[in-house]
């Protein structure tokens, strides 16, 4: 390594101010380390939409097989069959696309990626499960408030899985538990907490953690689920991170499902029941996830890392220079599209709160890209271009569906 090597990484670490001054002097206010990294970001955020869309069209095709193959009389008339199908068709629209996406990574990437050894400390780990379930159950608890305040004010989200029938018998049971809760743990964790978070992580720890919890909670595709994904991935990413392992998320990932599994089970078996034994478990989870937490604080050593790269004073940038893909804007408005085609407006109130919540999030979109637009001191791009036109064109539809689905 020569000695202006050495002056810019060592640059590129500690952010010194006479660097960089130096290079706004030479190069008239471009700074070539900030935008190598803006360059960076926005290539991982187009990685993580392209994926997610790929997840998206591949369920498509996975749907078309199935319909018009014998398949379907199976998949429609056996709950076995349908959880069977259901739990072999996530390898194909959840795990090989995240898998294509780790074999063809950068080695230094693929490096990163690789946390599949089991936590060094058992009883961290199970402190940290039993903490993380304790997010789970706030998540929750959260996104129940949510659900409740929006219906009041006139929106009806949906899951689409309302009418799932509850399983009967053992065999039932178990494909049951393994196409919600075994499948989705393995899969999802690999996909996010692995393939997406860790190249990630070089820009914060806390970013790489959000940033993927974002990306998470689109992908579920529906406003029943994407604000308690979002909470439940900060937890899983967190959690992640401080164990080194990706099986603390798993288990984290596995037990919440097989809880929701259990309950929504027993209640579509049994309408009328009582719910108080979910909320005593609930309340007991979150007591002892509590103070798991605290000895958890107390006892483990790892630190998150913060960003070493010049995009730690830029954060708006970082944020905007990732999120602003066009691939990713595509899978945001995907899960917006999915979400709205499961809603039901009761009043204008409810029409008048959607349209707020695309123009906040148009607002959001476009003044990040007119920002990297303006900035002169990354190169600009005509995928910069693309994603402002892209951006105005998916709001005109979502705001167009807002009306439909009023109407």
């Amino acid at each position: 390594m020569d000695g202006n090597e050495y002056t810019m990484n060592y640059a590129d670490q500690t952010g010194s101010h006479n660097y960089y001054q130096n290079l706004y002097n030479m190069f008239g206010g471009h700074n070539p380390l900030l935008d190598k990294h803006f360059a960076e970001l926005r290539r991982l955020g187009f990685i993580a939409g392209s994926v997610m869309l790929i997840c998206v069209i591949m369920q498509t095709v996975v749907m078309l097989v199935i319909r018009f193959t014998p398949l379907m009389s199976l998949y429609q008339a056996d709950t076995f069959y349908f959880h069977a199908i259901g739990a072999v068709a996530q390898v194909f629209y959840t795990f090989l696309p995240f898998l294509l996406i780790y074999i063809i990574s950068k080695p230094s990437e693929k490096k990163q990626m690789n946390i599949f050894e089991l936590p060094k400390s058992k009883e961290l780990f199970l402190l940290a499960v039993c903490a993380g379930l304790m997010f789970c159950m706030l998540g929750n608890t959260a996104t129940s408030f949510f659900s409740v305040l929006i219906t009041i004010l006139g929106v009806e989200f949906g899951s689409g899985m309302e009418d799932l029938a509850a399983p009967s018998g053992m065999l039932e049971t178990l494909i049951y538990v393994i196409n919600f809760a075994v499948v989705p743990a393995l899969f999802e964790e690999f996909a996010f907490r692995c393939v997406i978070l860790q190249p990630l992580r070089k820009y914060g720890d806390w970013f790489a953690i959000v940033a993927t919890s974002f990306c998470f909670a689109i992908l579920h595709g529906n406003m029943v689920q994407i604000p308690f994904a979002f909470i439940v991935g900060v937890a899983l990413g967190y959690f992640c991170i401080k164990t080194k392992s990706i099986w603390t998320s798993v288990a984290i990932h596995f037990l919440n499902n097989l809880i929701s599994v259990i309950f929504n089970s027993y209640f579509t078996k049994n309408p009328d029941a009582s719910a108080f034994p979910y909320y005593v478990l609930t309340s007991a989870i979150i007591f002892v996830g509590a103070i798991a937490m605290v000895i958890f604080k107390l006892n483990c050593s790892v630190k998150l890392k913060k960003d070493a790269t010049v995009m730690a004073k830029n954060k708006t940038l970082k944020r905007a220079a990732y999120i602003t893909s066009p691939a990713l804007i595509l899978a945001l408005y995907n899960a917006i599209n999915n979400s709205l085609s499961l809603t039901r407006l009761t009043g204008a109130v409810g029409t008048l709160v959607l349209l707020a919540a695309c123009i906040v999030i148009l607002y959001l979109l476009v003044k990040w890209i007119l920002m990297i637009r303006k900035d002169t001191r990354i190169k600009p791009r005509k995928i910069n271009t693309a994603a402002l036109v892209l951006t105005w064109i998916l709001s005109a539809l979502t705001i167009i569906m807002v009306f439909g689905v009023a109407g």
